[in-house]
């Protein structure tokens, strides 16, 4: 509580200066225009706007932020956005993400939209995504179902890639640091043919040695190395004044140590008095796991003007495989070793249509969107000469098949010169179908089908949104929003209970009411917002006790209430401010899991801090020259968590520090930099049932040497 009340009143005395600050005299006007901070625009509602305008919670960094801030990925911007929580448990395949304590598991539809130049990226497995050429990254809190359809329960992900034009663009760069942390990275853009034909062209490829320590000589890497390599192609074509066309190719390999989790005191053996328990960042398996992906895509991207308005086309397809081997038992016994394979093919395609801007005081868009998303996983699981049945192989196949259409709109009206007021609709048809089987394989016996089942199911959902904003004046707008939105449902594989081999849809509603104002001439923003998030149906991972193994059931209703602060403020011409602040009140109000007999309503729920900051300072100096001195220092807390649904299993709160320094010339750039610089001990996620729990990285540093010109 004690770091909750003091970055309120780090945010209550910034409020303070705000209100007591003195009116510039005439002879400072030029200096104070220098000092504003520039207006933002985004697509969050799929058309351009200044972020200050949108009657929503967003968050935008943009290329100078990632840069600055060091964002490479999605568990560094995760530290950076108010109620974003990322972690890649295990591997880069188990990331888990909460926006607004909502979830994303890696074995469930997600709750969070996530999108790359338009085109979503289905799967919760695919969004730990190298954030490399990037231009802009917005963050639209809560349900965003009118205007991007399913599984946005918690909200949307945006991810803009830089767009090739008639300026020559190239740069390279390389940065080494601890763990034998290694990338190289390059890109160039410019004119093919001058104002008609441009491309982009972006690579890196980077690798570092694994922080966790297996206490097995097994000849393997450390636990949580990577590996892996990205690359984006971009052709930008004006066929004419009126018509543009843009292609992207990107594909990008992975190959990281996966699954090096540490024994904790409920492991199974070690209750067994089998084995003991691993000390922090240490494990001890007798098998070194793996898990290597390989994913690409294609976009295509088409804006024709008309006389109605803007017709919008973006056709994307993404392809995803991965592979993952690791130890199942987590310990030097040889018990089980477990496969897991995954295929992904996606195809998405929408239209629409954008109102012109300034035609009046009705802004509106329309438009449709089909998806068809194939995927199948292959699990094995092999017992080792330490188990009871040596030799035995039982395997999950489960092919899984999704097909959707969507009809929506949206509207803003604006009235009375100061009032907007916005609505709009969805509706959403799916047909999901799967074929599962589980095989028995003894030692030197024939395969047997142990279970097996197929079906199909439609889905039908009709998203709406309501918005009122008032303008009080050109810097200060109220907002309250109230939307819907849905998680599809989906299907288990073989090895859930009878009964449970498919789940149903998750609802949520959202209640929001806030604040975006500016301050001091524009040189402080501060935006508030308060939410209320109820979730019906929700969808829970459930186990069965004598497998262990995993299913999803609609077991929940639970809540998500809170409060948001976000706010920047440019100090003086070398000296920028920004903090971000975060409580959520997440609990469940029914959950009853029938494999242990245990009733949940009124515990939070797990894995969601209660609070979450953020507080960093931008500093920049001239040198001599073109030369400048730069640096940035950043603190982000997390509150408390709970690791189980139980609420018995508790990780206390934590604050990471992080540093950047350098300087920077028109074509050079060095920069030393340290994350987690007080090597803080914490602890990102423990699976209670298995007793198997991830570090958080220790203290890294290096440097980083880029030239552009």
């Amino acid at each position: 509580m004690r770091r909750i009340a003091g970055f309120m009143a780090l945010l209550a005395a910034l409020a303070l200066v705000c209100a007591a600050a003195p009116c510039a005299r005439a002879g400072q006007e030029e200096k104070k225009e220098d000092l504003r901070l520039e207006p933002v625009v985004v697509n969050a509602e799929k058309r351009s706007e200044e972020v200050q305008d949108v009657p929503a919670s967003i968050t935008v960094l943009e290329e100078g932020d990632l840069r600055d801030m060091g964002i490479k990925n999605t568990d560094d911007l995760a530290r950076h956005v108010p109620g974003l929580e990322f972690n890649d448990f295990g591997s880069r395949r188990h990331g888990l993400m909460f926006l607004r304590g909502i979830k994303n598991l890696p074995t469930t539809e997600p709750s969070t939209g996530y999108y790359v130049d338009g085109v979503n990226y289905s799967k919760p497995y695919m969004f730990n995504f190298p954030l490399f050429d990037v231009e802009r990254v917005e963050v639209l809190k809560g349900p965003q179902g009118a205007l991007y359809g399913r599984n946005t329960v918690g909200g949307v992900i945006n991810v803009l890639t830089r767009q090739p034009g008639n300026e020559v663009v190239f740069s390279a760069g390389t940065t080494l640091g601890n763990f034998g942390q290694k990338e190289v990275r390059g890109n160039w853009s410019g004119p093919l043919v001058e104002d008609r034909l441009f491309l982009g062209i972006y690579g890196m490829a980077a690798a570092r040695d694994g922080f966790m320590e297996n206490d097995v000589d097994t000849g393997g890497k450390d636990g949580r190395y990577q590996d892996g390599k990205a690359a984006r192609m971009k052709l930008r074509y004006l066929a004419n004044p009126d018509w543009e066309l843009g292609l992207i190719l990107d594909a990008q390999q992975h190959d990281d140590g996966a699954y090096s989790g540490r024994r904790t005191s409920r492991n199974s053996l070690v209750k067994a008095g089998a084995v003991g328990t691993d000390s922090r960042y240490h494990y001890s398996h007798d098998f070194d796991g793996s898990q290597e992906n390989e994913c690409w895509g294609a976009t295509l991207n088409s804006v024709y003007e008309t006389g109605l308005g803007s017709f919008h086309s973006i056709t994307g397809y993404r392809d995803y495989d991965s592979d993952e081997d690791i130890d199942a038992d987590f310990s030097p016994l040889d018990v089980m070793r477990k496969q897991y394979v995954q295929r992904d093919q996606d195809f998405s395609q929408e239209f629409r249509l954008n109102s012109s801007e300034g035609d009046g005081p009705l802004e509106w868009l329309v438009g449709t969107s089909f998806f068809n998303l194939h995927s199948r996983t292959e699990v094995t699981n092999r017992m080792g000469a330490d188990h009871a049945a040596p030799g035995m192989k039982v395997a999950f196949d489960t092919d899984r098949h999704n097909m959707g259409a969507s009809a929506f709109g949206q509207g803003t009206y604006t009235f009375w010169e100061r009032f907007d007021l916005t609505l709009g609709l969805r509706y959403e048809y799916e047909h999901a179908d799967v074929d599962a089987e589980q095989l028995n394989t003894p030692a030197g016996g024939p395969a047997s089908v142990a279970a097996s089942h197929d079906g199909a199911m439609h889905f039908g959902a009709l998203l709406p949104k309501v918005s009122l904003a008032w303008h009080l004046d050109d810097d200060h707008m109220l907002y309250g929003t109230i939307s819907r939105a849905h998680r599809s449902g989906g299907f288990n594989d073989a090895s859930a209970p009878s009964g449970k081999e498919a789940y149903a849809e998750e609802y949520s509603w959202l209640y929001e009411v806030g604040l975006k104002s500016m301050f001091m001439d524009g040189r402080l923003m501060f935006n508030l917002s308060g939410f209320y998030t109820s979730i019906d149906d929700e969808q829970l991972p459930l186990f069965k006790t004598g497998t262990m193994q995993s299913y999803i059931d609609n077991a929940g209703k639970s809540y998500r209430t809170g409060i948001e602060i976000e706010s920047r403020y440019r100090l003086t011409e070398e000296l920028g401010l920004d903090a971000n602040f975060s409580w959520i009140e997440a609990r469940f109000e029914e959950y009853e899991d029938p494999a242990v007999g245990a009733d949940y309503a009124g515990n939070r729920v797990f894995l969601v801090p209660n609070y979450t900051y953020g507080l960093g300072l931008d500093y920049r100096h001239a040198l001599n020259g073109d030369w400048n001195l730069v640096g940035r220092a950043d603190i982000t807390g997390v509150g408390s968590r709970y690791f189980d649904d139980g609420n018995t299993v508790e990780e206390n709160p934590y604050d990471l520090v992080d540093l950047r320094f350098g300087v920077e010339g028109e074509h050079l750039a060095c920069t030393l930099w340290v994350k987690n610089v007080f090597d803080k001990e914490y602890t990102v996620f423990e699976n209670t049932t298995a007793g198997i729990a991830e570090d958080g990285a220790p203290r890294t540093f290096g440097m980083s040497l880029d030239y552009s010109f």
